[in-house]
Order: C-alpha cells, then structure tokens, then sequence
C-alpha cells in the first residue's frame, strides 16, 4: 500500500513531467509550505494567554493594521494582560506581542544583542535608509555607535541649536503667511514636515532643502508615495508576505524595491559632498556644525557607511520627529484647557528664550509636562526582534493560568518572535491608570506618576525612544527640535 510519501513522490513527479501546468502547482506548493510550517513547528510561549484569533489567514496583524494605533494590542492588553500570544499572518508562527517592562528592559537593554531585528525587518530597513546604525546588529552596531556618539553629544546638539531655531522662525512666519492669506485653515502636518525636513537636511549636510517654501519636491513626493504603500489595506498584505517568506524581499518587485526610493534622493547629495570633501588634503579645516562635518573631521568613518548613516539620519528622522509635532499640536487643539494654561506660562517667561532655557526647560515645567505627555501618547514606532539563542526573560506581571498558578518568566527558545508595541506600553492602563488620555499634569508630581519598577526604563521612563545599547542616538537633537518648534507654531492654533 503506497505512503503519503510515496503519493508525494509522484505527484512530484507528474510535476516535473508536465502533467500539472505552473498555475496550478504554484500555488498549491505555496499553500503546501504553509501547511507545513504550521503542522511542524513547535509552538511557542506556553502558557501565555492567546486572544481569539480573528483571521485563519492574516492571524491577529490584519486587525491590528487597520485599527487605530495603539488601540487594537492595548485592547487585548487591558483583558489578558501585557504579555499576549498571537498569530503571524500566512502560517508564519505565535509571536509574542509585550508590554512587560521587566521583557522590555531584558530583550532591549540587558540581553539586546541576542535579539535581532527580524528576517522581515532588516531587508526593509536597508532598502529605506541603507546599512547605517538603524540596520546594523551585534559588534557592527557596537563600532557604528562608537563612531557616532560624539556627533551627537550634548556639546555638539547645542551648536546645531541655531540652526534649528532659524528653520522654526522661518515655519513659524510662513504659517503666519497662510492664515493670513487663506481662510484661517492650514494643513499643519504637511508644514511641520517640511520643517523637520529642512531642519534635517542642515543639520545632516549643511544644506537646505528650502521645502518650506516648496523646495525639494522629489524627496516629499517620493516620501509620500513610499507611507501611503504601507499603510493602506494592500500594503499589509505586502508586509504579511514578507514576514511568511523574506527572501521574497530580493525579488526585483516594484512595490518592494520602491521602499529605497527616498534614500536613492538622498544618497547621492550626501555623496557629492563627501567626495568634495574627500578630496580636502585637511580634513580638519572642514567647517561646519552638521553632522557629516563633524564625522568627515573625527575620520572615523568613511565611504558607504558614513552615507548611509547621513541617509538614516534624514529619512528616519524627519519623518518621526514631524509626527510627534504635528500629534503634539493636535493635542493642544483637542485640550483648550491645557493649551491655555501653556499660552499662560510661556508669556509669563517675558522673553524669547534662548537655547539654554529650552534645554533645561526649568523655567517651563508645564511645557516640558507637555512634551514628554506627546512622546508619551504619541510614539512613532514598535520593535520587533527575533532570539539569536535559548533565553529566559522576566516579566514584571506575572501570568496567572488557569490552575491560579503563576508564570513568573517565559523561556524563549532561538527564532521566536515577538513584537514590542512602543504605544501599547506608554500607554498600558495596569500601569497609567488612564494611559489613553492625553493629561501633562501626569509629569508634574512624583506622586502621581506610576511607581518605576512598574516603567520601561528609556528616556523619561517611556520606551518612544528604545532603551539601552539602541536608545534613539539623536534623543537630545529630538527634545531640541520640539522645544522651539512648538513654542513658535503653538501661538498660532485656533482658539477651539
């Protein structure tokens, strides 16, 4: 009696012969591999509690993706707890979804090198911005970081601070512009990214987009093309197929490859600069206080890296830092109250406040309450990674299973997944109270504030900026960009 094997064999066989035409063994290999993974894969997390799962085909991702951020992990979060297992789209495995902040401190700070972005993640990041620090893994990223830190030192964020004051004048005039010309409406996002975008693009190379008064529209428009892939229905799909099958992330796919499309804008200005550059027999006359001048003086870091650094710098920060501004002041639209009470204490200072007061802001308490409240609702990004080896990680709230009794740490065998939601963890309610309501007063009282054993252990407590060995290496340039950027754009919202 012939085995399943056997049958396998020869429908193999019948394959290879013709018998089948590729349109309809194709698929069905696909599906068979699917299959596959499912049946033989041992699952993971045990005893970590599993929401039901809404989609055979797209697991739990599907819904996560058209839901609010933030709104569809937390939801389960605020049923199951912060630790969570669900289902990867098309057969790819559990993943652990977490908001633990003992998981948290363990997988991004006290044992970050043995966890990896994911077969997913990495291809996507190096189309987007190239093999710079963001990409980098393990002693790569270690000598990447080292090279960088002085570039990004407080010394050197507060030499930069003019240039960043200068670009927010020229937003804050331009706004002043618009309303008085239009109707009183302005698109403040597509402003404030044009902001960030200049600021970004002086403080990297010392060269000015002008996108404030419409300068650079390839970089915009392509910016544009590239998020609008992602977030919409079909740009899911895309990603779920990337993450069931990577390699497919080689293939010469339009829709795949258009993820380099900005950094093929910005790569080739960061080079025309550092070759000039290059060819400068003293590298220390080089003036300047961007970035590149800085890197091209130390020497540390040359050809395609340095580039790729400058790229990941532009794109991914321009983009992040633009968003949490333009959330930033939505929030003030939303909350006449608050934003009274920050027009009050900004006219009461009596002055226009240098650098050194934003950078203490000890003279604006309740602006900085601000602040940290936006990075804190309003983070632009989650962590996914992937255990390079067996591990144990903590968890601050233990899971109760069904028999009352306690799991106290959940044992990760090499290759698990699992997702850090950056949002679900600000804002995760066992911890806040009210995590989903944007309240600066929050900030203003140790009292009020959760315990800290109870917080993630990044800048201000909050994970919006990762923590440990991959804390955001531009954190300082970050907090001294919102500060003025606010204190100028923020006059300027309707009174609602």
């Amino acid at each position: 009696m012939p085995t399943i094997l056997d049958k396998v064999g020869g429908v193999i066989n019948e394959i290879e012969g013709g018998t089948y035409p590729l349109w309809i063994w194709a698929p069905v290999a696909v599906l068979g591999l699917i299959v596959l993974r499912w049946l033989t894969r041992p699952e993971p997390y045990k005893g970590v509690p599993e929401p039901p799962c809404p989609s055979k085909l797209w697991g739990h991702f599907q819904s996560a993706h058209v839901t609010p951020a933030g709104r569809h992990w937390g939801r389960y979060f605020d049923v199951y707890g912060p630790s969570i297992k669900v289902n990867a789209p098309l057969g790819a495995g559990k993943m652990l979804v977490t908001a633990d902040p003992a998981t948290i401190h363990h997988v991004l700070t006290t044992n970050c090198y043995s966890y990896t972005k994911s077969t997913f993640t990495r291809p996507f990041v190096k189309r987007l911005i190239g093999e710079g620090l963001v990409w980098s893994e393990g002693d790569m990223h270690k000598l990447q970081r080292k090279q960088l830190v002085p570039a990004f030192s407080q010394e050197a964020v507060n030499l930069m601070g003019p240039i960043i004051r200068d670009v927010v004048e020229r937003c804050s005039d331009k706004v002043g512009q618009l309303m008085d010309q239009g109707n009183g409406i302005v698109d403040i996002h597509d402003i404030v990214s044009k902001t960030t975008l200049d600021v970004f693009g002086r403080v990297a190379l010392n060269l000015d987009f002008d996108c404030i008064e419409d300068g650079s529209p390839e970089i915009r428009r392509k910016w544009r093309a590239q998020s609008n892939t992602i977030i919409k229905p079909d740009g899911f799909k895309h990603i779920a197929v990337l993450r069931a099958f990577p390699w497919i992330a080689n293939l010469p796919v339009p829709v795949i490859q258009a993820q380099g499309d900005v950094k093929a804008v910005v790569e080739p200005l960061a080079g025309d600069i550092i070759e000039t550059a290059r060819r400068n027999a003293n590298a220390s006359s080089i003036k300047g206080n961007d970035l590149l001048s800085m890197l091209l003086r130390t020497g540390e870091m040359t050809g395609n890296r340095l580039r790729d650094n400058i790229s990941t710098f532009i794109v991914a920060g321009f983009d992040s830092t633009s968003a949490s501004a333009t959330w930033c002041l939505y929030a003030l639209a939303r909350n006449q109250r608050v934003q009274n009470k920050l027009r009050e204490e900004l006219l009461a200072f009596g002055r226009e406040p240098t650098e050194k007061d934003l950078a203490s802001m000890a003279a604006f308490p309740y602006f900085d309450a601000v602040i940290k409240e936006t990075l804190r609702m309003y983070p632009v990004t989650d962590a996914e990674r992937v255990a390079l080896e067996d591990d144990v990680v903590p968890l601050k709230f233990p899971i109760t299973k069904p028999d009352g009794s306690k799991i106290t740490e959940l044992h990760i065998r090499k290759g698990d997944s699992m997702v850090i939601p950056f949002i679900c963890s600000n804002r995760l309610n066992l911890v806040w109270g009210d995590g989903d309501n944007f309240r600066p007063e929050r900030w203003l009282d140790e009292k009020t504030m959760p315990p800290k054993d109870q917080l993630t252990q990044g800048w201000s407590n909050l994970v919006t900026f990762s923590e440990g060995p991959r804390l955001c290496i531009g954190v300082r340039l970050d907090h001294s960009f919102h500060a003025p950027s606010q204190l100028h754009v923020q006059s300027y919202i309707g009174q609602v």
